[in-house]
Order: C-alpha cells, then sequence, then structure tokens
C-alpha cells in the first residue's frame, strides 16, 4: 500500500523511481499472484484427497469435526488469498496507469478513498485472523488427544490462542480503519500502528504454533520411548514413531515459517528490491499446514499395516479415545495397534 499526500504531489512529475518502478508496478504482485496460484492449486489436491477419506472412512473418530475444519479452512483461506492477490492486481493495474500517464489523481483517489479496496482489505485479514482460529484448534484438540484427553492440559494453549487472536483482529480493525482514508493524518498513524501490532501478531503466533507442536511432537517422542522401554528395547524409539513425529514436525512448522516471512517482509518493504504483498500465501499456508496434519492421520497409505495375525488396520491419532476401553490383558498391545492405543495404554496401566 502506498500513501500519498494529495495536494503536496498533484502537480508531481515523477519517472520509474525505486517506488514508482515497473518492478514494483509489475514484478512484485505477479510474484505474488503466481504464488497464490501454486499454492490455492496444491491445496485443492490436499482438500479433495482429505475429503475423499474422510467420506470413505465412515468410522473415522471425530469425522465430522475434521469435514468442518477442512472445509471451513479450504473456504475461508482460499476466498482470502485469492482476493488478496487481486487486490494486487489491481494495485498493478492503477500504479503502471500512473507511471504511464504521469496522472496522480487515479493514484491518490484509489489509494486513500477507496471504498472497495477498504472493504477487501479489511476482509483479507479477517480471514487470517479466522484461518488462524481454527488452525490453532486443529492443534489443541491433537494436544488435547496425544496427552491422554487431559482437559488441564489445553487450558493454557486455548487462552494463550484467544489473547493473541485478539490481537489480530484488534490489528485487523486498526489497520482498515487507517486504510479507509490514508490522507488523513490520524488515519495514517492508526494504520501504521496497527501494521505494528500485526508483526508482533505474526512473530507471536508462529513461535506459538511451534510450541504446540513442539508438545504434540514432544509427547509422541517420550510415550515412544516409555512404550519402548515396556518391551525391552530401552532407549530405541519404534520407526512409525519417529515417521509420525517427522510428519508432524514437517507440516506443523509450514505455518510459522510462513508467518515469520511475512513478517519479515512487511516489515522491511523499503529495503527490499522487489516488495511483495505475502499476506494471501500466508492465508493459505494457514489452511495448508493443519489440513496436512489431518490428512496424514486419516490416510490409509500412512496409516496402513499388518498384525501379527496378518490382520491389516488403518487406524489413525483419533483412536486415542477408543483406547480407554482396552484392557491391560487384551493381546492387541502385543499386535501391530496403533500409537494412540499404546499411548492410551501406557496412560492406564502405567500412569503415564
Amino acid at each position: 500500500m502506498f500513501v500519498l499526500w494529495p495536494v503536496a504531489l498533484m502537480s508531481t512529475i515523477f519517472s520509474e523511481s525505486s517506488l514508482f518502478s515497473a518492478q514494483v508496478a509489475i514484478v512484485g504482485p505477479i510474484i505474488v499472484f503466481a504464488l497464490v496460484l501454486a499454492l490455492f492449486g496444491f491445496y485443492t489436491l490436499l482438500f479433495g484427497l482429505s475429503v475423499h477419506f474422510l467420506y470413505k472412512g465412515k468410522n473415522i473418530p471425530h469425522r465430522n469435526l475434521h469435514i468442518a475444519w477442512i472445509i471451513s479452512l479450504f473456504l475461508i483461506t482460499s476466498v482470502g488469498g485469492i482476493i488478496s492477490a487481486a487486490t494486487g492486481i489491481d494495485d498493478l493495474v492503477v500504479i503502471y496507469n500512473t507511471l504511464r500517464t504521469q496522472d496522480l489523481a487515479a493514484f491518490v483517489k484509489f489509494f486513500n478513498a477507496n471504498t472497495a479496496e477498504t472493504v477487501m482489505t479489511g476482509f483479507v485479514y479477517t480471514c487470517l485472523v479466522l484461518a488462524n482460529c481454527i488452525a490453532d484448534s486443529v492443534m489443541i484438540h491433537r494436544i488435547y488427544l496425544v496427552w491422554g484427553s487431559r482437559l488441564w492440559i489445553i487450558i493454557l494453549p486455548a487462552l494463550a490462542s484467544l489473547v493473541l487472536n485478539v490481537v489480530g483482529l484488534t490489528s485487523d480493525i486498526m489497520r482498515t480503519k487507517g486504510f479507509s482514508n490514508a490522507a488523513i493524518e490520524s488515519n495514517f498513524d492508526l494504520e501504521l500502528k496497527g501494521k505494528n501490532i500485526g508483526l508482533g501478531f505474526f512473530y507471536a503466533n508462529a513461535v506459538f504454533n511451534m510450541l504446540l507442536t513442539a508438545m504434540i511432537a514432544g509427547r509422541i517422542w517420550w510415550v515412544g520411548r516409555r512404550t519402548s522401554a515396556t518391551f525391552g528395547r530401552s532407549g530405541m524409539i519404534n520407526q512409525k514413531y519417529k515417521d509420525l513425529i517427522a510428519v508432524l514436525l514437517e507440516c506443523g512448522v509450514l505455518y510459522p515459517i510462513a508467518l515469520i516471512a511475512h513478517a519479515a517482509v512487511e516489515g522491511h518493504l523499503s529495503t527490499i528490491a522487489i516488495p511483495v504483498d505475502m499476506t494471501g500465501p500466508t492465508i493459505l499456508v494457514a489452511g495448508i499446514s493443519p489440513t496436512m496434519i489431518i490428512f496424514t492421520t486419516i490416510a490409509p497409505s500412512t496409516l496402513q499395516y499388518s498384525s501379527q495375525g496378518g490382520m491389516d488396520s488403518t487406524k489413525n491419532i483419533a483412536n486415542l479415545m477408543r483406547a480407554a476401553n482396552i484392557s491391560q490383558g487384551e493381546s492387541t498391545l502385543n499386535s501391530g495397534q496403533n500409537l494412540e492405543v499404546e499411548i492410551e495404554m501406557k496412560r492406564i496401566t502405567v500412569e503415564v
């Protein structure tokens, strides 16, 4: 977003500078638009596969909750990401025409008093906050399951998520209000304050999501060592534990990385050769990351294995709740049962 003072600049004739150049007007928005399209294509495939497995797996625990999550994420992030990229193309056209005609009037009107742009700006940032809320709920729900369905373990994460998202919404409101007419000095200052709060929200949220991922992966690692010790393999973790931890880490760090990149770019636009608006890609990654986590826990290709009796089963992490009904003497523990059963059995028998 560029803010100009109309009175001072109405008679200014400018050439292609660091601010008004072909790079800013064309290359930056095109890069963002191409990135959004690539992410959206991948996300559409991931979403389709996830919905397919969820509708096919009638016995998947929390199936309806998973469906609600991935559909909500897909709708919110897709609309938000595409609108963000589209507004970048609008900016491209306006700046390019300004360079071509040397007429600032249309430029000033577009960026300083454009109701449509204001509405879209507020909508895009609201989509990011909403997607972030849903992504947090997916991770917190995973923590609840992996930690033996203990309510106390998610109290602090839930409160932290609430505070962070309120901060994000506050930043959204301030930036939207300021953007409505940045030619007014008070609005301009309000937008800058909202931007600074937003940068803090991005960095803090990245750290928070890393901590959530660490809580899940760390719990699985610890239980894996305890379970291995029970079977006389002290210090050795079963390969399926390692694979699950690796998948969780890979999926869990995607969104924090996107948030950090977005904040770093937005906070240093004046020093970047080709400034880009990473809002659209970040919104899409906010949906992709939790959807990948859900997908990897329901996809048969990642969870199917054979038990000692030759029976194939396809379990997922949501089966943690079912394990509470399994007694100590059942032979399931000595067959190829899934991670969730082992975690819950350890909680019941050894007070994990």
